[in-house]
């Protein structure tokens, strides 16, 4: 099940030994990682059938816990070519920090410490995923893992818009498949997540035949879910980490013009419903429709509070308290969102995290061989990261971790990857022969010649 190697490439910089030397000894597979993968989107099954121990103590916190001790157990070590993790651990610090000037700032903090909690071990999935990656093997039992939910997640998908199925679109179409305590919005972009970058895989390497019927069930099951779940945003942003991939994948903009005839011509083949979705959406006039119009109010909340609290701002989970917004609702926008809450310092970092993550899928794509793995999934987190920023635009699609997990899970393949990829095409430095110990050679006395 390897990828096909092609030729090497010239290298930017080179891979430290202990890499090459790590993938040649016996790996050790952390099962607990896989298990917690698999059921990490399926929030039904955790709300349903696990037990509420209270506390803040939830399926996430003791499947982390044991992920963890996995990861222990594997003896990985974290890619050592990105300044990812420094971005990273400063975003963590500064949201803890966050969490202490919302005590000072709104009445009501009893549930803030949990869902930071909950939120940061979302992010620290990154770091879980570098750990117990040793080698390829490891590399496709994760991608493995996030995979074989899919089928599941489809089967109560069909089930829920087989219940309330129409002709013409009404909001009780919207869905929410697994996604038990959140919305259709946030399930459609988690499926967004998984088909930009099964696309990247499918396209972008050459693997047998079955690793490719896995991708293109995972696309067509990711596929569905978008469509039922009547997220406007997570249309577009599917249109465009799809395009991406496809325009960049062996450089073939040639492929431009049939691309956006098939957008176009997309109306014609989709259900009516999803049709009139998109044609509920109006920026004219008194038409604009109610949805987009409240955002519009959310957003000039935000700004006055940033305007109040510009470098700092009010504190972690702070907007939506009725001291802040009366409405009692989100800003709709996670950019917005964290510069009302974090300020300038909260946001720049943020900021530079994301970057850094875009750099990080450039420099794999760019760098790793054509057509491995390496390249491929540098090739989808490039879509994936656009669709990302666009979707949360309009929405917090970072925060939940059913819906966010998967993405630091790719995050932390991309820097593995990489590393890997480069270790193998790195030239083994030829070995020295051992030098012979010098010997000691003693001067032979001159013999006298008598006359």
């Amino acid at each position: 099940m390897n990828p096909r190697r092609a030729a090497p490439v010239p290298l930017q910089a080179p891979t430290p030994a202990a890499t090459r030397a790590a993938a040649a000894q016996p790996q050790r597979e952390n099962w607990l990682l896989y298990v917690f993968l698999f059921l990490l989107p399926l929030q039904n099954l955790q709300t349903g059938y696990f037990p509420n121990l209270g506390g803040g103590l939830n399926f996430l916190n003791i499947g982390f816990a044991l992920a963890l001790f996995g990861a222990w157990r594997c003896h990985g070590r974290l890619a050592q070519w990105s300044s990812l993790h420094r971005w990273i651990l400063a975003y963590v610090a500064y949201s803890v920090f966050s969490l202490f000037i919302s005590y000072g700032t709104v009445a009501d903090t009893g549930n803030h410490f949990n869902m930071l909690k909950d939120a940061m071990l979302a992010v620290m999935i990154v770091f879980l995923v570098q750990m117990s990656v040793t080698g390829w093997s490891a590399v496709r039992h994760v991608l493995l893992a996030t995979i074989l939910p899919l089928p599941y997640i489809l089967r109560v998908t069909w089930s829920q818009h087989a219940s309330v199925s129409h002709w013409h679109y009404s909001d009780a179409l919207r869905i929410s498949g697994t996604f038990s305590l959140l919305g259709a919005n946030e399930y459609a972009s988690f499926c967004v997540t998984s088909l930009v970058l099964m696309l990247a895989l499918l396209v972008g390497t050459h693997w047998n035949w079955r690793w490719r019927a896995l991708f293109a069930i995972g696309i067509g099951c990711t596929l569905l879910g978008v469509l039922w779940a009547y997220s406007r945003t997570s249309y577009i942003a599917l249109m465009l980490g799809a395009a991406t991939v496809l325009l960049l994948w062996r450089g073939r903009w040639k492929i431009a013009v049939p691309t956006l005839v098939l957008a176009m011509a997309l109306p014609a083949v989709l259900p009516p419903s999803v049709v009139e979705r998109f044609d509920s959406t109006t920026l004219e006039g008194n038409q604009v429709d109610k949805s987009t119009e409240m955002r519009f109010e959310f957003w000039h909340i935000a700004w006055e509070n940033f305007l109040a609290h510009p470098l700092t701002g009010s504190g972690y989970h702070t907007f939506q308290h009725p001291e802040i917004n009366p409405m009692h609702m989100d800003t709709h926008n996670f950019f917005m969102r964290e510069l009302t809450e974090k300020g300038l310092i909260g946001s720049t970092i943020t900021l530079g995290m994301l970057l850094s993550i875009l750099v990080a899928a450039v420099r794999t794509w760019r760098d790793a061989p054509p057509g491995s793995l390496a390249q491929a999934f540098g090739l989808g987190m490039i879509g994936v990261w656009l669709s990302l920023m666009l979707s949360n635009v309009f929405g917090d699609r970072f925060t939940y971790f059913p819906m966010i997990g998967y993405f630091w899970a790719y995050v932390g393949l991309l820097l593995k990857s990489r590393e890997l990829a480069l270790a193998e095409t790195t030239p083994q430095p030829a070995a020295t022969p051992p030098q012979e110990r010098p010997r000691l050679v003693f001067a032979q006395p001159r013999e006298r010649h008598h006359a």
